[in-house]
Parts: structure tokens; sequence; C-alpha cells
């Protein structure tokens, strides 16, 4: 999943959004419903750093931006953003791949589902 943070130019807290669509001239987003239309931001989404954008249009809680210049979408696309919450990413038990090069399991019945003794 793709994420975004919009802000305003006059500064106050970026928001965190869902890109529902990306293309090199604009981007449909989710969790919307703050944004007016004809406001001018700026948008990180991804890997892209901040880009000038005009909200075009909001409809519940979507909203159709227009950036002020092209963008790759693929670039932007090579990163998500994601939410570390501490206490879950601390217990999160880190692993390594199985020799078919597929991340292992490390808990509960399905760590020993490449177990060729547990058939």
């Amino acid at each position: 999943m793709l994420g975004a943070r919009i802000s305003g130019f006059w500064g106050g807290t970026p928001t965190q959004h869902r890109v529902r669509d990306l293309s090199s001239g604009g981007a449909r987003f989710d969790q919307a419903r703050s944004l007016r239309v004809g406001s001018t931001v700026l948008v990180s989404v991804g890997a892209l750093e901040e880009v000038g954008a005009t909200v075009v249009w909001v409809y519940d809680d979507v909203a159709g931006l227009r950036f002020a210049q092209t963008i790759d979408p693929d670039a932007a696309r090579s990163k998500t953003i994601v939410s570390t919450g501490g206490s879950t990413a601390n217990r999160l038990k880190r692993t390594e791949p199985s020799p078919r090069g597929f991340k292992a399991v490390g808990t509960g019945w399905a760590a020993n589902l490449d177990d060729p003794y547990r058939k």
C-alpha cells in the first residue's frame, strides 16, 4: 500500500493518506475529508519528496489532486510509508529466509510447515 503525507504551505501538522491512484500528473487519495477544493498543498508520496499540488475535487472521504509538475510514479512507488508502532514492531521476530527463497514463519503452527520430519 502506498501512503502519502499532505501538508499546507502555511505549516501545521501534515496528514497521512492512502494513495488510491497515482499518475504522473496527479493522484486520488483516501482519508481526505479535511482537504478543500482549490487549496494548494505539498504532497509527499512514497519516495517522492514534497511536490506542490492543487485539490481539484473532494467527494466524501476521497480527493483528487493535480501535481504542479509531472512526477515519476515508479520512483514514488519505490518506497512505501509503514507505521512502525513501537510495541508491535518490538514483538515481531525476525526470521531467516527458507531454502526455497520464501520468508520463514517463526511462530504458531505454520512454523513447522516446511519440516520434513513433521509430515
